[in-house]
């Protein structure tokens, strides 16, 4: 308890730097301004699905969309400190409507602090395959878009950069090195640190109970005023998350790395569902995870450049006895021209998740869920900004517990998914 208190303190005083470096500059060089931007993304999308509980009554083609906006603001200091901070709404209807809101404080010779709503450092810094089909790839797919129908203890959704509970979008702080280059910056060069502090699983003030977790996200729905409970059944608390990423170049080929750790806790333990393959929370006080990747990229000339990546990712769920799971992505990708208008991009990918089953109604159980994704994409790049893209594909979920198997007095469902798909799509940046 104590190491935790005095990492804690630690994080908050590293925080106070920023602030204490700006205290005697009180005009600001650029007034505070706000911009728009964000994304839209429209796709058809058509399947091939192998008839089974998680697929049957699907419609087999349909139309999908994911979009946000973005509100920027900014304002620079007389000494060139950046303040400023970000709102990012969906660009439809969702149960999560403002997905991040945030401040950040930023010297480029020194580091950026983030305060409030966003994803934690590891997701942010991230290196591994290139992504075949945008929205689709091994590293985090776009949920809203995604074409797998699998359980989702198990797809490959966020399965590289997002670990199993952890809190991204929850309330908290990441803190961030310069490492001489700004952050967020690939083409910049040297090394980077970042650490991420979440005291709690709560994202949005409502005026939804306390108590009231979203299932999918293990985020606290409702976090009201004053203090948040510390006694939620399931719900992550105390979440850290350290990163690193180094950027170099050796002649025509740029290497990015990748590295993460993350532990939380659970602030209350719960029996689990009947539902195969969940990642519920069975009789553990804490989660931790690592993951590495990496992203290599030779350029040929004259604009073009071939991309070679890949990652791994071992983590507790949290589902029993047997709670691992591990994820291995790889994937290459060839560009005509980068991001230039008239630049063409064609890429395969690929994704292996191996997840033990862990847990079923509160019984332990042994055995390894399996789900496999293949992914070929073509892009075209229109404009700046704009990006057509079409792809196929192929997934296979394997259910380590056999339909019809009696655990805890329930009798198992068939959970085995496979399809082939075909994805045509829209993508504009803004």
């Amino acid at each position: 308890m104590k190491k935790t208190l005095l990492l804690q303190t630690a994080l908050v005083a590293t925080a106070g730097l920023f602030l204490a470096d700006i205290a005697s500059a009180q005009t600001k060089e650029v007034p505070i301004a706000v911009t728009v931007g964000g994304y839209f993304t429209t796709v058809f999308k058509a399947a091939d699905l192998e008839s089974n509980r998680t697929l049957t009554g699907r419609q087999d083609h349909g139309f999908s969309t994911d979009a946000e906006i973005y509100f920027n603001i900014r304002g620079v200091l007389a000494d060139g400190t950046v303040i400023g901070g970000r709102v990012e709404l969906e660009g439809q209807t969702e149960g999560d409507q403002i997905d991040e809101a945030y401040m950040f404080v930023e010297r480029s010779d020194i580091g950026r602090a983030e305060f409030g709503s966003t994803d934690r450092a590891a997701s942010k810094m991230v290196f591994a395959a290139p992504t075949a089909i945008p929205g689709y790839g091994t590293v985090d797919p776009t949920g809203s878009i995604a074409i797998t129908n699998a359980p989702t203890g198990a797809r490959t959704s966020g399965n590289l950069t997002k670990f199993a509970g952890a809190p991204d979008d929850a309330n908290g702080i990441n803190l961030y090195t310069s490492a001489n280059r700004y952050f967020g910056s690939k083409a910049g060069k040297g090394l980077q640190f970042g650490v991420s502090y979440t005291p709690d699983g709560c994202q949005d003030l409502t005026t939804v109970s306390n108590t009231s977790i979203n299932s999918t996200t293990g985020l606290q729905t409702g976090c009201g005023g004053g203090f948040t409970t510390d006694n939620d059944a399931g719900q992550v608390s105390e979440a850290y998350t350290f990163a690193a990423n180094y950027v170099e170049s050796f002649g025509a080929l740029d290497v990015g790395l990748f590295g993460a750790y993350n532990r939380f806790n659970i602030e209350a333990t719960s029996a689990g569902t009947a539902a195969n393959g969940a990642a519920t929370v069975f009789q553990n006080s804490g989660l931790e995870g690592w993951a590495v990747g990496t992203t290599l990229t030779y350029n040929i000339g004259d604009g073009s450049s071939v991309q070679v990546g890949g990652g791994w990712k071992k983590e507790e769920m949290g589902v029993g006895v047997n709670d691992e799971r591990n994820v291995y992505t790889a994937g290459v990708r060839y560009l005509t021209n980068g991001v230039n208008p008239g630049s063409i991009g064609v890429g395969v990918d690929y994704a292996k998740t191996k997840a033990d089953q862990g847990n079923i109604a509160g019984t332990a159980v042994s055995g390894e869920d399996e789900y496999t994704w293949y992914s070929l994409g073509v892009t075209y790049q229109v404009a700046r900004g704009i990006m057509g893209f079409g792809g196929v594909g192929r997934y296979e979920y394997e259910d380590a517990i056999a339909a019809g198997t009696v655990v805890g007095g329930s009798t198992q469902a068939d959970n085995n998914s496979k399809a082939n798909f075909a994805i045509v799509g829209m993508r504009l940046d803004f």
